[in-house]
């Protein structure tokens, strides 16, 4: 396999940007529609990318916050590795009254 192919950044969109509070200084990498178009490098897990996203918090209270993100649809543990082209939401539950 040509190395070149193999080290090329693959792209995942995060459907739902507001989720992950200030895109400020990620608004470059936003599209028309508001959803953030990331470059990682291929083998990024779940968990990796939400580090790289401001306004996450600490990996250690993400089960308090009931973070879930689903991965083409379907909820994906921290360690699954993602694709090119993998579509992100990113769900914190809120109630209110």
């Amino acid at each position: 396999m040509n190395s070149s192919v193999k080290n090329k950044p693959i792209k995942v969109k995060i459907n739902t940007a507001f989720a992950i509070g200030d895109t400020g200084a990620l608004e470059s990498l936003l599209d028309e529609h508001g959803n953030l178009i990331l470059e990682l490098e291929p083998g990024t897990t779940v968990e990796e990318m939400l580090r790289q996203l401001p306004g996450m918090g600490a990996p250690e209270n993400w089960s308090d916050l009931f973070l879930h993100v689903f991965v083409n649809h379907r909820v994906a543990p921290f360690d699954r590795i993602l694709e090119d082209r993998d579509l992100i939401d990113i769900h914190i539950p809120l109630t209110g009254g």
